[in-house]
């Protein structure tokens, strides 16, 4: 009788040869499904997270967005997820790229323009006032203006039978947010409907990756909003050039191209007969990658704006989520009064869903406030 063993020159660590094929131990092979799971759910985490908020409400969408949440933030800190996106576009599939606030072009430069501090109440509403200070020019540069400001658009018609009033939300990765957040608290109004459209990693400043003007015109025709719900700027605080002229941030020049950007915005939301509400950057972490003097002056250029343009209003969300005397907190109370987390570890983004059905919380009451509606 033969003994019964490793044949000689039998591989060790598990592995053996059986008719030349090579034979994987169960837990090397787990591993590797692993490594292969996240090399493909990692480029795409951003798309797939988007896709969760547009699901119907419900215990598989809550799920969906809690394990997908994080995956894609990670996505974003790494920048895997722009991989994800250049693959899509060679493939022909379109999209748009994702990522954070953290994304191209990111804080390149201190401000030299810092706005006042904070309103002493959460919500500002602007119909009308006075062009925004330092918007003086310093030299020819070649930019689009911004279509014609009209009239505003008519009173908002409330949602109801007969009426389905469509809230498009739009901006960056801390839109999108606030888009989560509109999902919830308006989610089960079958009278409203939320189109939740922001896109991490953009803004205004780095128009050649992605430009807002010209695809919220594409969305405008698509959905016909009545509401256009507008949050971005963290990728914002950086200068930019503009043709060969170079535009430091928060100078008078940086104000003045920004601030024509901005008011493109604005105009095309109102032209299409919706009304907007241009929700301000939140005070961040001391611990941050942003600014708040940084933060402040984009805040004082979106209130500015908003106060030319009827139908346009500014919600200041500094107060929103700080704690009572101002300052940054990460755990407020709820409704409820229990604390909850309501900002996430990077002290940039809102938490879910404590911070996010907060701050949608007050952006509807702007809306219900400045147009005189009940969501």
């Amino acid at each position: 009788m033969r003994a019964i063993g490793r044949p000689r020159g039998a591989p060790s660590g598990g592995r053996r040869t059986t008719k030349g094929r090579r034979v994987v131990a169960a837990g090397q092979a787990l591993g590797i499904g692993l490594v292969c799971f996240a090399t493909w759910l990692l480029p795409d985490a951003r798309s797939l997270y988007v896709s969760a908020l547009s699901a119907p409400l419900g215990a598989r969408r809550t799920v969906a967005v809690t394990v997908l949440r994080p995956v894609a933030r990670l996505s974003e800190a790494i920048g895997v997820d722009l991989l994800g996106r250049a693959a899509d576009r060679a493939l022909g599939r379109g999209g748009t790229p994702g990522g954070s606030v953290l994304g191209p072009g990111h804080g390149s430069g201190p401000a030299s323009v810092v706005a006042s501090g904070p309103a002493s109440a959460p919500v500002e509403e602007h119909g009308s006032g006075t062009r925004r200070a330092g918007g003086g020019s310093t030299g020819p540069v070649e930019t689009t203006p911004p279509p014609p400001r009209r009239a505003g658009p008519g009173p908002l018609a409330p949602p109801g039978p007969g009426h389905v009033l469509t809230v498009l939300s739009v901006g960056d990765s801390i839109g999108e947010d606030l888009g989560l957040g509109l999902g919830d608290v308006l989610g089960t109004d079958p009278y409203v409907h939320v189109v939740q459209d922001a896109v991490g990693s953009t803004g205004l400043a780095a128009v050649g990756y992605y430009d807002w003007p010209a695809q919220l015109e594409v969305e405008l025709r698509r959905y016909h909003p009545g509401v256009v719900v507008v949050m971005l700027g963290g990728n914002d605080a950086q200068s930019f050039d503009v043709g060969s002229r170079y535009v430091g941030f928060g100078t008078a020049l940086w104000q003045r191209v920004y601030g024509d950007r901005v008011a493109t915005m604005m105009a095309e939301a109102t032209s299409a007969g919706a009304h907007v509400l241009w929700v301000g950057m939140p005070i961040m972490s001391p611990a941050a990658s942003l600014s708040n003097a940084a933060m402040r002056t984009e805040n004082a250029l979106y209130a500015a704006e908003a106060r030319v343009h009827p139908g346009v209003t500014f919600l200041s969300t500094w107060r929103v989520l700080a704690t009572p005397a101002g300052a940054y907190a990460e755990y407020l109370p709820d409704r409820s009064g229990n604390l909850v987390q309501v900002r996430d570890p990077d002290g940039i983004h809102v938490d879910a869903p404590g911070g996010t059905d907060l701050l949608a919380r007050a952006a509807v009451s702007a809306m219900e406030r400045a147009w005189g509606v009940r969501l």
